[in-house]
């Protein structure tokens, strides 16, 4: 249950990059707002249904540390991806940062002490080579600067959501998975909104300001539940019953899902080679599956990462 939860989370994650652009394309927003916007929003759609169902909200420190982490790991996440799409290449951006999550959570497995089983490094190396091919190869005319500093960033966020699917894993007893995330969304869409408003000071760029109509505020709504707070929802439950190493490798799905999205929706082309991608990082994410449920149901397994 735990993995098709993790599953379900990837899926939804792909049609964020979609709505995300439509809806800049209809209010003129720039990313680090949208980002801010989705986290805000979503969050605070978590944590009202939290209250709806009076689920266990942060009352103690320790509650309060864990979910202020993950608004500052998911605000570091998004404003290092975005920032990396800005000054470089969405392959090289999209490669580092999705990539490398697996990769920093096996070395940081390993560094505590924990040996990665040859399953994790299987599936993880299969969906960075998948996902190197989905992308493709990064776009010419760009400076050695600018992709250096691109890779940097997605480096960044890649480290940051490794981080906070580590962090996630963690969740205090007493506290609810779901409002957890809610409430560190909330916080890591408030740091993210005093970046831009702060930005916007310096620069004169369009900020936070938007006009909503319709059209915008449908899609406003449908960034905040679906990609957002429906996903993470379901990432954190399964988070409680599956590895971190498993989490991110599964995670590969969101840029499958968004490929296959464009070109189903935009009638976007996807050469034999990224055909090929998206199949590999299938079956990575089939074999972290199949891993995790081999293990999850051995006697005395317990680990957390």
């Amino acid at each position: 249950m735990a993995v098709l939860q993790i599953v379900l989370a990837g899926v939804l994650w792909g049609t964020g990059g979609i709505t995300g652009q439509l809806l800049a394309t209809a209010t003129g927003l720039g990313g680090p707002a949208i980002a801010a916007y989705r986290l805000g929003l979503g969050g605070l759609a978590l944590v009202v249904y939290c209250l709806f169902r009076r689920a266990r909200m942060p009352r103690r420190r320790k509650a309060w540390r864990h979910v202020a982490s993950l608004g500052v790991l998911a605000a570091i996440f998004q404003a290092a991806y975005f920032s990396a799409l800005h000054i470089g290449s969405v392959s090289v951006a999209t490669l580092v940062a999705i990539g490398s999550a697996p990769l920093v959570v096996l070395v940081v497995d390993r560094v505590r002490g924990a040996r990665p089983t040859a399953a994790q490094v299987r599936a993880a190396c299969l969906g960075v080579v998948g996902l190197a091919l989905l992308v493709g190869a990064p776009e010419g005319g760009r400076s050695t600067a600018s992709t250096v500093g691109c890779a940097g960033l997605a480096l960044v966020a890649g480290g940051a959501f490794a981080g906070f699917t580590m962090e996630g894993r963690r969740t205090p007893a007493d506290l609810d998975p779901q409002a957890s995330v809610g409430v560190g969304f909330v916080i890591g869409g408030a740091l993210l909104a005093v970046s831009v408003t702060v930005t916007d000071r310096m620069t004169g760029a369009g900020g936070l300001a938007v006009t909503l109509d319709a059209r915008s505020l449908t899609l406003l709504a449908a960034l905040a539940l679906i990609p957002t707070a429906a996903a993470y929802a379901l990432f954190f439950r399964g988070l409680q019953g599956a590895s971190a190493s498993t989490a991110v490798v599964i995670a590969l799905l969101e840029p499958t899902t968004a490929t296959m999205l464009s070109v189903l929706l935009l009638h976007e082309t996807i050469t034999i080679v990224g055909l090929a991608g998206a199949v590999l990082l299938l079956v990575s994410v089939a074999d972290a599956a199949r891993s995790e449920t081999t293990h999850a149901g051995r006697p005395g397994r317990r680990t957390r990462s």
